[in-house]
C-alpha cells in the first residue's frame, strides 16, 4: 500500500549536516507540503546542528501558519501576499462585471516577475532597492513592461500595507520611469491602402482550397472576411477585439451607424467571453459610418444570424481576436506589409483626421480615447506654428527681411 502523502500544511523529517568546519556551518533541511499540493523544500542554516535545526522548524511554523490563518503579518511571505491581492483583484473585477483583462495581465507579472525575484521574501523584507532593482530589470525590457510591473508590484505593496504587514509602500520610493524616444506612428497611405485591400481580396480567394487544389470550405472563411475586417476598421478606427464582437443588432446601415458596447476576451477556464463596456471598460460608442461601407455593413448583417456576431468564425461562434490577428500576421506578410498590424489600421484613421485638420478632441471621440492618448499615441508630429511663422515673416517690415 502506498505512502500517504505528507498532509497540507506540515513537513517530513529533518535532515542535517555540516556545511563547513571553520567556521562552523550546519544545514537543516526538510519538505514542506504547500497550500496547492506541491512540496517544496525549505532549508534554513545554524553554528551548531541544533541551532540550525530550531531556525528550520521557525521557517517551517512560519509556512504553516500561513495556510492555516488568514492573517497577514510582516512574517509573511511576500508570494502569499500577492497571490491573495491578485485574487482579490480578479474577484473584485468580476463582481463589477469588468473586463478580466488586467486582473490576468497583473498575474502575469507576478508570476514571471515578482514572486520570481521577492517571493521568498517576508513582507518586512521587501525593500524599495530590491523593487526598484526588478523594475529596471524590465525597463531593460522595455518601458511598458516595466510600466506593468510597476504597476502591479505597487498594488501587492499596497494590500500588505492596507492589512499592516507593511508600514509604507516601497514601491512609492522607486526611481522615476522615463518613457525614452516616443515611436514613429506608422499609418497606411492612400496608395497603401488600395494595394493592401485588394491583394487581401486576392489571398482571400487562394487560401480557399489547400496544397492538392481540395476547398476548404467554411475553415477557410476568415481568410475571404479580411477585406472586409479591413473596411469596417478603417470605417471605424475601432480595436479588434472590439469590431469581432459586434452583433447584427448593433448595425443600422440606414443610419448609417455602428454601436461599439462589447469586447471578446479569453478567461482561463471560462473560454472566449463576449463583455459589455469596449476595451478598457470604456462606454458604448455610437459611431457614424461613411457612406462608402454601408454595403459592405448590410451585407454582413442579412447574413448574421439574429442576435450573432457580423464576423463570425468558422462554426458562426463569436470569433476569437488571438486567431483572426494570427490569420491577419500571415495575410500581411504573404502581401508584403510586413509592418503592418491591425492596430496599424486604428492609427492610420487618426492621421486621415488629422490630416483633415480635425481638431484632437473630434479624433478623440471617434476613436473612444482621451485627447492625451490621441496626442501622444496617435497624432504624428506636425508644424505647430504655421500661421505664427507666416506673421513673423514681417518682424523686419517686410517680407523678405533685411539681409
Amino acid at each position: 500500500m502506498p505512502r500517504p502523502p505528507t498532509p497540507v500544511g506540515t513537513w517530513g523529517e529533518i535532515h542535517v549536516k555540516q556545511i563547513s568546519e571553520e567556521p562552523a556551518v550546519w544545514e537543516a533541511h526538510a519538505r514542506f507540503r504547500m497550500k496547492n499540493g506541491r512540496s517544496k523544500q525549505v532549508r534554513r542554516r545554524g553554528a551548531s546542528k541544533t541551532k540550525a535545526t530550531n531556525n528550520l522548524k521557525v521557517r517551517l511554523t512560519e509556512l504553516a501558519n500561513e495556510i492555516t490563518s488568514g492573517e497577514i503579518t510582516p512574517s509573511t511571505r511576500f508570494a502569499v501576499i500577492c497571490e491573495r491581492c491578485m485574487d482579490d483583484l480578479a474577484r473584485a473585477y468580476r463582481l463589477a462585471g469588468k473586463s478580466p483583462s488586467t486582473p490576468r495581465l497583473y498575474r502575469g507579472y507576478v508570476n514571471n516577475w515578482i514572486k520570481p525575484a521577492l517571493g521568498e521574501l517576508q513582507a518586512r523584507e521587501v525593500r524599495a532597492w530590491g523593487c526598484n532593482e526588478l523594475i529596471q530589470r524590465g525597463r531593460d525590457k522595455s518601458y511598458d513592461t516595466a510600466k506593468s510591473l510597476r504597476a502591479a508590484l505597487s498594488l501587492c505593496c499596497a494590500y500588505a500595507v492596507r492589512y499592516g504587514a507593511m508600514e509604507v509602500n516601497p514601491v512609492k520610493s522607486t526611481e522615476r520611469l522615463e518613457r525614452g524616444t516616443a515611436k514613429e506612428i506608422q499609418a497606411l497611405t492612400l496608395d497603401q491602402r488600395i494595394e493592401l485591400r485588394a491583394k487581401l481580396v486576392e489571398l482571400g480567394e487562394a487560401k480557399q482550397s489547400d496544397a492538392k487544389g481540395r476547398r476548404l470550405g467554411r475553415r477557410a472563411r476568415v481568410w475571404l472576411d479580411l477585406p472586409d475586417i479591413m473596411d469596417a476598421m478603417l470605417a471605424t478606427g475601432v480595436r479588434l477585439g472590439e469590431l469581432l464582437a459586434l452583433a447584427d443588432s448593433e448595425i443600422d446601415p440606414n443610419a448609417p451607424t455602428v454601436l461599439i458596447g462589447h469586447h471578446l476576451v479569453r478567461e482561463t477556464g471560462a473560454g472566449l467571453q463576449r463583455l459589455a463596456y469596449r476595451k478598457g471598460n470604456g462606454n458604448g460608442l455610437l459611431l457614424a459610418v461613411p457612406n462608402w461601407s454601408v454595403p459592405m455593413w448590410r451585407r454582413r448583417k442579412v447574413a448574421a444570424a439574429p442576435g450573432g456576431p457580423i464576423f463570425p468564425s468558422w462554426n458562426d461562434q463569436w470569433s476569437d481576436p488571438s486567431n483572426v490577428g494570427g490569420r491577419m500576421r500571415e495575410a500581411f506578410d504573404a502581401c508584403g506589409f510586413e509592418w503592418v498590424t491591425s492596430h496599424v489600421w486604428r492609427k492610420t484613421v487618426a492621421t486621415v483626421l488629422d490630416e483633415a485638420g480635425l481638431p484632437t478632441t473630434a479624433i478623440a471621440d471617434q476613436l473612444g480615447n482621451s485627447p492625451q492618448v490621441v496626442e501622444r499615441h496617435y497624432r504624428r508630429k506636425r508644424v505647430a506654428n504655421q500661421a505664427t511663422a507666416e506673421v513673423l515673416e514681417m518682424i523686419f517690415g517686410n517680407a523678405e527681411g533685411e539681409g
